[in-house]
């Protein structure tokens, strides 16, 4: 694969990544409990540009459950009134996006370094979608 083509897939990532922040801290402002500010403000940390996150990637001990609880609900594009609940669905389908996005490119680069990088980040994005239906199970299921 040529320099260029790394390039581009590296900046694609970096970008989802940006987005991503956005996305939560944005959700942050939105969320009703005290609880649910520290969740997300510890997700925009985790995704924050931290060197030493680098060394942590995909470190959850094997693979993380995809606890498929947002798959089947409607996907619809996030509005600037969103409510908690809504953010909680948008962000958790993101991520499973962004999990089959680096996964496609892990099984492609498979047995590289770069195939390892993106199977590390897979996982990352599986272990934010799987923290966010948690807290959509904990605080829009639980509520309802």
């Amino acid at each position: 694969m040529s320099e260029l083509n790394w390039k581009a897939i590296i900046e694609a990532a970096v970008k989802v990544e940006e987005q991503s922040i956005a996305l939560y801290t944005m959700a942050l402002e939105n969320a009703k409990y005290p609880s649910s500010k520290v969740f997300l403000k510890q997700l925009v940390e985790a995704i924050m540009n931290d060197k030493t996150k680098l060394s942590e990637l995909g470190s959850h001990g094997g693979a993380v459950q995809d606890l498929k609880i947002v798959d089947m609900l409607e996907d619809t594009p996030l509005s600037e009134g969103a409510d908690y609940e809504a953010i909680l669905v948008y962000a958790a389908k993101r991520e499973k996006s962004t999990y089959d996005y680096y996964k496609t490119l892990a099984l492609g680069l498979r047995g590289t370094k770069m195939g390892e990088l993106f199977s590390k980040l897979a996982q990352e994005e599986m272990s934010h979608k799987n923290k966010l239906e948690k807290e959509y199970d904990d605080c829009v299921l639980t509520e309802n």
